[in-house]
């Protein structure tokens, strides 16, 4: 039995019906069909992982991890017969699931405003269908590579979200999260927004207690009737409250702690006083002899890649393989992490071009907070600050720049995403095909996803964090477990956005949003905490033990066979001692990229042709 869900949405017409029933064909696949008898959901889900109610013609359905039941399913299909129920139920849905809905001839299906759950569509036999995942609509349609995205990926820092976002199979969309994708009887597309974030007019007072309450919930619902659980346990603040507010409903609980040899930092210290404050439940601490270090496994992929893109967590992929086997091993049902924490709680410093606009006098003081800590010059602080560009001149404006030195640590990053740069060991080729995707996106006048910066890159990074979890469900699901990233519900992000950023956030305060919510519920020490660990010397620790395996895997490597990649140039990286960890953060796109590429090879049927008929049953 299956513990995560998987599926295809056909719309309620004749043109992809065929494919629909043969994809019926294959062992344990279950069916929903359209009022009309026609196909409309196909696809695998465990017992409660896909709810569905009716009335009339019309039909609504909710795939994935809520507490809303059948009832209330019921209720506002009755009260709204149409593809509204869907603006209904996504209003107050709690979880993290997918909506769904099939009244008038018409479709609409969405994910959630975080991106932990997406849609993506293709088109099939002449019409629009659409899945939950990239790769079972390029296995369906016999999808092939676009080397073009493929180099977009390799950009350092992450481009932003209309280019990362884009699947790296041809002919496969992606939906932009909080927008839906509505498909009508002749299985024409069309998406528009279902979603927009809050207006963040709350006081850090009056805004507290709405995060409290949809934090407490969401773990609360998760735990209390799945028996044995797990989390994260880090020593910070995120994965601390989580473990906390877990402890309270949850059966059995174990927290998982991965070991880190930072001497400076103070992560191993707050994680013993918190395990002192959960005295019923078990603590494993990983042993870091017997636990993989940083870039292991990164020869096999055993355990940590998937087909449907380059993997999130590359150099730490298989350390989270092995919280998975630790954790199945133990009984656990669920696992929660503290993902999302830093994206909600922490604002951009990019807020601050907001702020001098909106309220000056709140903007000095946050300026002269973040110089401080950050040492930026005054003069290159005052330049990014007037920067007055829009969206697409700022894509133009990294299109232009990707070749250039990369940016100084102390230079304000205050523009609609970090300066882009393709890393020195990407071809003319790459550099090029990045280039074009930039500048091709920008002349098309693209919208950000938010009018002020401060919230444009708080929501892409809200995004890329939901892209990461989406990668970890399907990682944790392979061991039987559900993994949950509480902070990422839409009801938990709606109440932190809500609250003004400069208050949200401080310079001279850590995170003090989630520690007024946490008052009285997590322990008054750890929401005191001012420090966060780092894993640099992990980093430096795990390229040691397996430069030769890195090394190897650019002898030859697939990117540079489709000529993105120069392999001497990489192993140059790889061979050179760096002062700073970046060169090696910037490295992990590539490396991404090249681990799934090998992980494809196996697997791969001749690009171009859709499978046969009787080979469909490992697509969902």
């Amino acid at each position: 039995m299956p513990t995560d869900v998987s599926f295809v949405v056909f719309p309620d017409s004749d043109g992809s019906q065929a494919a629909a029933r043969r994809l019926c064909d294959a062992p344990g696949v279950q069916l929903v069909s359209h009022a009309s008898g026609r196909p409309w959901i196909v696809g695998r889900w465990p017992v409660g992982g896909l709810t569905v109610a009716a009335a009339g013609r019309a039909r609504v359905a909710l795939a994935g991890h809520s507490p809303a039941g059948a009832d209330h399913l019921d209720r506002v299909v009755r009260q709204r017969p149409d593809l509204s129920a869907v603006d209904a139920l996504a209003r107050t849905v709690r979880g993290s699931a997918h909506l769904a809905a099939s009244a008038g001839g018409k479709v609409r299906v969405q994910g959630t405003a975080s991106g932990v759950r997406r849609v993506f569509h293709s088109r099939l036999d002449g019409v629009t269908v659409a899945a939950d995942r990239p790769d079972t609509l390029a296995r369906l349609i016999g999808a092939d590579i676009d080397d073009e995205l493929l180099a977009l990926r390799l950009l350092a820092p992450t481009a932003s979200y209309l280019l990362n976002e884009r699947p790296v199979w041809r002919k496969v969309h992606q939906v932009t999260p909080g927008h839906c994708l509505v498909l009508d009887a002749e299985g024409r597309a069309r998406t528009t927004r279902w979603w927009t974030p809050p207006a963040a007019d709350r006081s850090l007072e009056d805004g507290a207690p709405a995060v409290r309450d949809a934090l407490v919930d969401a773990v609360h619902w998760r735990v209390k009737d799945t028996g044995a659980a797990s989390t994260d346990l880090s020593g910070g603040m995120d994965s601390g409250t989580v473990a906390h507010l877990a402890a309270y409903k949850a059966a059995s609980l174990t927290t998982i702690r991965t070991p880190q040899l930072d001497r400076g930092g103070d992560d191993a210290l707050w994680a013993r006083r918190l395990t002192d404050q959960l005295p019923d439940a078990e603590h494993l601490l990983l042993e870091y002899e017997q636990a993989p270090t940083m870039f292991a496994g990164l020869d096999t992929g055993e355990g940590m890649t998937v087909p449907a893109g380059p993997p999130h967590w590359v150099r730490s992929g298989a350390r989270f393989a092995d919280v998975c086997r630790q954790a199945a091993d133990r009984g656990s049902r669920l696992h929660l992490c503290g993902h999302g924490g830093d994206e909600i709680f922490v604002p951009p410093a990019s807020h601050l071009h907001s702020l001098v606009r909106s309220h000056p006098r709140l903007a000095m003081r946050a300026v002269r907070g973040r110089r401080a800590m950050t040492r930026w010059p005054l003069g290159a602080t005052w330049r990014a600050l007037a920067d007055s560009r829009d969206f697409p001149s700022w894509l133009a404006h990294c299109a232009n720049r990707l070749d250039a030195p990369p940016a100084s640590p102390f230079a304000p990053q205050t523009g609609w995403t970090p300066m882009l740069r393709i890393p020195p060991w990407a071809t003319p080729k790459a550099a090029d095909a990045a280039r074009e995707l930039l500048l091709r996106t920008a002349g098309e006048h693209p919208e950000p996803l938010a009018p002020g910066l401060g919230t444009h890159e708080t929501l892409d990074r809200i995004h890329l964090a939901g892209a990461a979890v989406h990668y970890a469900e399907r990682l944790m699901a392979a061991h039987g477990i559900r993994f949950a990233a509480p902070y990422l519900d839409d009801r938990v992000i709606e109440a932190a956005l809500a609250v003004r950023p400069h208050e949200r956030g401080t310079p001279d305060r850590y995170k003090p949003l989630l520690a007024h919510a946490m008052r009285g519920l997590v322990p008054d020490t750890m929401l005191q905490r001012t420090t966060k660990g780092a894993y640099d010397e992990d980093t430096y620790n795990g390229l040691r033990r397996h430069r030769r395996t890195l090394l190897s895997l650019f002898e030859g490597s697939r990117l540079a066979r489709l000529g993105l990649v120069d392999d001497a140039a990489v192993r140059n990286v790889l061979r050179t001692s760096h002062p700073t960890v970046v060169p090696l953060r910037d490295l992990e796109p590539t490396l991404a990229c090249e681990v799934w590429l090998r992980s494809r090879a196996a697997q791969e049927r001749s690009p171009g042709t859709a499978p046969a008929a009787d080979d469909l049953e490992g697509i969902l």
